[in-house]
Protein backbone atom coordinates (compact mmCIF):
# COMPACT_ATOMS: atom_id res chain seq x y z
CA UNK A 1 0.00 0.00 0.00
CA UNK A 2 2.77 2.44 0.92
CA UNK A 3 4.61 1.74 -2.34
CA UNK A 4 1.41 2.34 -4.32
CA UNK A 5 0.87 5.67 -2.56
CA UNK A 6 4.45 6.75 -3.20
CA UNK A 7 4.00 5.86 -6.87
CA UNK A 8 0.75 7.83 -6.96
CA UNK A 9 2.50 10.86 -5.50
CA UNK A 10 5.42 10.57 -7.92
CA UNK A 11 2.96 10.65 -10.80
CA UNK A 12 1.72 14.04 -9.54
CA UNK A 13 5.18 15.56 -9.95
CA UNK A 14 5.55 15.30 -13.68
CA UNK A 15 7.06 18.28 -15.53
CA UNK A 16 4.47 21.01 -16.10
CA UNK A 17 2.15 19.62 -13.42
CA UNK A 18 0.13 22.47 -11.92
CA UNK A 19 0.11 22.42 -8.11
CA UNK A 20 -2.08 24.83 -6.16
CA UNK A 21 -1.52 25.12 -2.41
CA UNK A 22 -4.05 26.70 -0.04
CA UNK A 23 -2.41 28.27 3.03
CA UNK A 24 -4.71 29.80 5.69
CA UNK A 25 -1.87 31.93 7.11
CA UNK A 26 1.67 33.01 6.28
CA UNK A 27 3.89 30.17 7.64
CA UNK A 28 1.56 27.32 6.63
CA UNK A 29 3.27 27.25 3.22
CA UNK A 30 6.54 26.05 4.79
CA UNK A 31 5.27 24.22 7.88
CA UNK A 32 2.92 22.03 5.86
CA UNK A 33 4.37 21.91 2.36
CA UNK A 34 7.97 23.13 2.47
CA UNK A 35 9.36 19.81 1.27
CA UNK A 36 6.68 19.27 -1.34
CA UNK A 37 7.32 22.69 -2.88
CA UNK A 38 11.02 21.97 -3.23
CA UNK A 39 10.43 18.58 -4.83
CA UNK A 40 7.81 20.03 -7.19
CA UNK A 41 10.13 22.82 -8.36
CA UNK A 42 12.95 20.30 -8.87
CA UNK A 43 10.62 18.41 -11.24
CA UNK A 44 9.72 21.57 -13.18
CA UNK A 45 6.17 21.68 -11.85
CA UNK A 46 4.29 24.96 -11.69
CA UNK A 47 3.41 25.95 -8.13
CA UNK A 48 0.93 28.56 -6.93
CA UNK A 49 0.36 29.33 -3.23
CA UNK A 50 -2.83 31.13 -2.23
CA UNK A 51 -2.74 32.71 1.24
CA UNK A 52 -6.23 33.10 2.64
CA UNK A 53 -5.28 35.65 5.34
CA UNK A 54 -2.33 37.89 6.18
CA UNK A 55 -2.08 36.41 9.68
CA UNK A 56 -2.79 39.81 11.21
CA UNK A 57 -4.88 38.53 14.16
CA UNK A 58 -1.77 37.37 16.01
CA UNK A 59 -1.82 39.51 19.17
CA UNK A 60 0.51 37.77 21.60
CA UNK A 61 3.59 37.57 19.36
CA UNK A 62 2.89 41.15 18.26
CA UNK A 63 2.62 42.36 21.86
CA UNK A 64 5.88 40.58 22.70
CA UNK A 65 7.84 41.78 19.68
CA UNK A 66 6.54 45.36 19.63
CA UNK A 67 6.41 45.80 23.42
CA UNK A 68 2.86 47.15 23.30
CA UNK A 69 -0.43 46.06 24.86
CA UNK A 70 -3.02 47.83 22.72
CA UNK A 71 -3.33 46.51 19.16
CA UNK A 72 -5.74 48.40 16.93
CA UNK A 73 -6.57 48.18 13.21
CA UNK A 74 -3.45 50.06 12.07
CA UNK A 75 -1.16 47.89 14.20
CA UNK A 76 -2.79 44.74 12.86
CA UNK A 77 -2.49 45.98 9.28
CA UNK A 78 1.21 46.65 9.76
CA UNK A 79 1.74 43.22 11.34
CA UNK A 80 -0.10 41.52 8.48
CA UNK A 81 2.07 43.33 5.95
CA UNK A 82 5.16 42.14 7.79
CA UNK A 83 3.90 38.56 7.77
CA UNK A 84 3.23 38.81 4.05
CA UNK A 85 6.85 39.77 3.53
CA UNK A 86 8.03 36.83 5.60
CA UNK A 87 5.94 34.43 3.50
CA UNK A 88 7.40 35.83 0.29
CA UNK A 89 10.94 35.31 1.62
CA UNK A 90 10.01 31.76 2.62
CA UNK A 91 8.70 30.98 -0.87
CA UNK A 92 11.77 32.55 -2.45
CA UNK A 93 13.91 30.03 -0.58
CA UNK A 94 11.65 27.04 -1.17
CA UNK A 95 10.89 27.75 -4.80
CA UNK A 96 14.06 29.46 -6.02
CA UNK A 97 11.97 32.39 -7.22
CA UNK A 98 9.68 30.18 -9.31
CA UNK A 99 6.61 29.99 -7.05
CA UNK A 100 3.63 32.24 -7.77
CA UNK A 101 1.58 33.51 -4.83
CA UNK A 102 -1.30 35.75 -3.90
CA UNK A 103 -3.02 36.96 -0.71
CA UNK A 104 -6.79 37.19 -0.33
CA UNK A 105 -6.57 39.21 2.91
CA UNK A 106 -9.52 37.46 4.55
CA UNK A 107 -10.23 38.00 8.27
CA UNK A 108 -7.68 36.06 10.29
CA UNK A 109 -9.60 33.68 12.58
CA UNK A 110 -12.74 34.59 10.63
CA UNK A 111 -12.86 32.14 7.72
CA UNK A 112 -15.17 29.75 9.56
CA UNK A 113 -17.70 32.56 10.01
CA UNK A 114 -17.58 33.14 6.25
CA UNK A 115 -18.17 29.44 5.67
CA UNK A 116 -21.12 29.37 8.05
CA UNK A 117 -22.62 32.30 6.15
CA UNK A 118 -21.96 30.45 2.87
CA UNK A 119 -20.17 33.53 1.59
CA UNK A 120 -21.01 33.44 -2.12
CA UNK A 121 -18.44 36.10 -3.08
CA UNK A 122 -15.52 34.17 -1.62
CA UNK A 123 -16.72 30.86 -3.06
CA UNK A 124 -17.05 32.42 -6.51
CA UNK A 125 -13.62 34.04 -6.23
CA UNK A 126 -12.00 30.72 -5.37
CA UNK A 127 -13.95 28.90 -8.07
CA UNK A 128 -12.87 31.43 -10.70
CA UNK A 129 -9.25 31.11 -9.62
CA UNK A 130 -9.36 27.31 -9.74
CA UNK A 131 -11.02 27.28 -13.16
CA UNK A 132 -8.53 29.82 -14.49
CA UNK A 133 -5.47 28.07 -13.08
CA UNK A 134 -6.61 24.48 -13.86
CA UNK A 135 -4.57 22.69 -11.15
CA UNK A 136 -3.66 19.05 -11.55
CA UNK A 137 -3.03 18.78 -7.79
CA UNK A 138 -4.55 20.84 -4.97
CA UNK A 139 -2.90 20.73 -1.55
CA UNK A 140 -5.06 22.08 1.27
CA UNK A 141 -5.37 21.93 5.07
CA UNK A 142 -6.88 18.83 6.64
CA UNK A 143 -10.56 18.76 7.51
CA UNK A 144 -9.44 17.43 10.92
CA UNK A 145 -7.24 20.41 11.81
CA UNK A 146 -7.97 21.94 15.21
CA UNK A 147 -7.71 25.52 13.89
CA UNK A 148 -11.01 26.82 12.51
CA UNK A 149 -9.33 28.75 9.67
CA UNK A 150 -7.76 25.52 8.45
CA UNK A 151 -10.98 23.52 8.55
CA UNK A 152 -12.89 26.31 6.80
CA UNK A 153 -10.19 26.68 4.14
CA UNK A 154 -10.56 22.97 3.46
CA UNK A 155 -14.35 23.32 3.19
CA UNK A 156 -14.12 26.30 0.81
CA UNK A 157 -11.49 24.53 -1.28
CA UNK A 158 -13.58 21.40 -1.77
CA UNK A 159 -16.72 23.47 -2.47
CA UNK A 160 -14.92 25.60 -5.07
CA UNK A 161 -13.58 22.55 -6.89
CA UNK A 162 -17.09 21.09 -6.95
CA UNK A 163 -18.60 24.37 -8.17
CA UNK A 164 -16.00 24.57 -10.93
CA UNK A 165 -16.56 20.93 -11.90
CA UNK A 166 -12.85 20.30 -11.44
CA UNK A 167 -11.43 16.96 -10.37
CA UNK A 168 -7.73 17.32 -9.64
CA UNK A 169 -5.97 15.11 -7.16
CA UNK A 170 -6.26 16.47 -3.61
CA UNK A 171 -3.80 16.08 -0.75
CA UNK A 172 -4.16 17.49 2.75
CA UNK A 173 -1.69 18.54 5.42
CA UNK A 174 -2.24 18.82 9.17
CA UNK A 175 -0.68 21.58 11.29
CA UNK A 176 -2.76 21.76 14.50
CA UNK A 177 -3.46 18.23 15.66
CA UNK A 178 -6.59 17.72 17.79
CA UNK A 179 -5.91 16.13 21.16
CA UNK A 180 -7.73 12.91 20.29
CA UNK A 181 -5.40 12.48 17.32
CA UNK A 182 -2.35 13.08 19.48
CA UNK A 183 -3.55 10.38 21.88
CA UNK A 184 -4.72 7.81 19.34
CA UNK A 185 -2.31 8.60 16.52
CA UNK A 186 -5.17 8.28 14.05
CA UNK A 187 -5.82 8.80 11.26
CA UNK A 188 -2.27 8.08 10.24
CA UNK A 189 -0.78 9.90 7.25
CA UNK A 190 -1.28 8.12 3.95
CA UNK A 191 2.03 9.36 2.63
CA UNK A 192 5.34 10.51 4.01
CA UNK A 193 7.41 12.53 1.55
CA UNK A 194 11.09 11.90 2.22
CA UNK A 195 13.24 15.01 2.32
CA UNK A 196 16.94 15.06 1.61
CA UNK A 197 19.06 16.73 4.27
CA UNK A 198 19.49 19.69 1.93
CA UNK A 199 15.72 20.01 1.51
CA UNK A 200 15.18 19.64 5.25
CA UNK A 201 17.67 22.41 5.98
CA UNK A 202 16.06 24.65 3.36
CA UNK A 203 12.66 24.02 4.92
CA UNK A 204 14.09 24.96 8.31
CA UNK A 205 15.51 28.19 6.87
CA UNK A 206 12.14 28.96 5.29
CA UNK A 207 10.42 28.47 8.64
CA UNK A 208 12.92 30.82 10.25
CA UNK A 209 12.01 33.49 7.68
CA UNK A 210 8.86 33.95 9.77
CA UNK A 211 10.64 36.09 12.32
CA UNK A 212 7.40 37.35 13.88
CA UNK A 213 6.63 33.78 14.92
CA UNK A 214 10.10 32.84 16.10
CA UNK A 215 9.90 34.99 19.24
CA UNK A 216 7.35 32.75 20.99
CA UNK A 217 7.14 29.62 18.83
CA UNK A 218 10.64 28.90 17.49
CA UNK A 219 10.96 25.44 19.04
CA UNK A 220 7.45 24.34 18.02
CA UNK A 221 7.78 25.65 14.48
CA UNK A 222 11.25 24.23 13.86
CA UNK A 223 10.00 20.76 14.80
CA UNK A 224 8.18 20.73 11.47
CA UNK A 225 11.52 20.55 9.64
CA UNK A 226 11.67 16.75 9.79
CA UNK A 227 13.00 14.22 7.30
CA UNK A 228 9.42 13.10 6.52
CA UNK A 229 6.62 15.46 5.49
CA UNK A 230 3.19 13.82 6.08
CA UNK A 231 0.12 14.10 3.86
CA UNK A 232 -3.22 12.43 3.36
CA UNK A 233 -5.05 11.81 0.12
CA UNK A 234 -8.55 13.27 0.02
CA UNK A 235 -11.00 11.08 -1.88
Amino acid sequence: MEAARQKRFTEFLQPNARILILAPHPDDECLGTGGLIQQAIAQDCQVFVLFMTNGDNNPWPQRYVEKRWFIGPEERKRWGHQRQGEAKKSLQLLGQGRVESDFLGLPDAGILDLWKKKDAFLLQKLTNLFVSWQPTLVVMPSEFDRHSDHRATHAFGVAALTAGNLKPEIMTYLIHRPWFMKITGRPKPHLGIKLTEEHRQTKLQAIQCHETQMALSRKRFCKFATAIEPFNFYT
